[in-house]
């Protein structure tokens, strides 16, 4: 939680922070979550018999829902960005929520006294290369989500009555 916090806390408070995030193409947010589909790797070690269904399932169907949308919600919003912001706010929220339900999941089918007793467990996401997904990947791309929405914010705050984009710096 704490790249997370560290994240959101930059996008919304740190000006440098604020200046990139200016700089990068809202389609270029949503795009590169793309590399979200490789998620059926969950789907694949479930049916092998390593990773439980329970969270395999709703994380791997997830984040390939998310990640081949990615390049058309931003290509939708390249084309058309007042039309499709609405499109591409709720995919960040369905793409932050898949990421939510994925992190509950993995704790509950970890083994600990307050997960759900099945097998296999999810103790395979604590060993490399797995870890690396719950530990760099899912905090990266819960701040990617942000910083997309709070992209749009700015940009719809920014429009002025006359139909042009001011300078976005705050």
């Amino acid at each position: 939680m704490l790249p997370i916090l560290i994240g959101a806390l930059m996008i919304w408070g740190w000006e440098p922070a604020k200046r990139v995030l200016h700089a990068v193409p809202q389609q270029w947010l949503v795009g590169v979550q793309v590399f979200r589909a490789l998620g059926a790797i969950f789907l694949i070690l479930s049916a092998t018999g390593t990773l439980p269904r329970l969270f395999a399932l709703p994380a791997g169907v997830g984040d390939i829902l998310v990640g081949l949308s990615a390049p058309v919600v931003g290509l939708a919003y390249a084309r058309a960005p007042q039309k499709a912001a609405g499109l591409v706010a709720a995919w960040n929220v369905l793409g932050l929520l898949d990421l939510i339900d994925a992190l509950g999941l993995g704790f509950l089918t970890a083994p600990s006294r307050y997960a759900f007793e099945v097998q296999p467990n999810s103790d395979l996401m604590t060993v490399l290369p797995l870890v690396l997904i719950p530990v760099y990947l899912v905090p990266l791309f819960f701040v990617l989500h942000l910083a997309s929405l709070a992209k749009l914010r700015r940009e719809a705050g920014a429009i002025s009555g006359h139909g042009r984009v001011a300078d976005v710096r705050a």
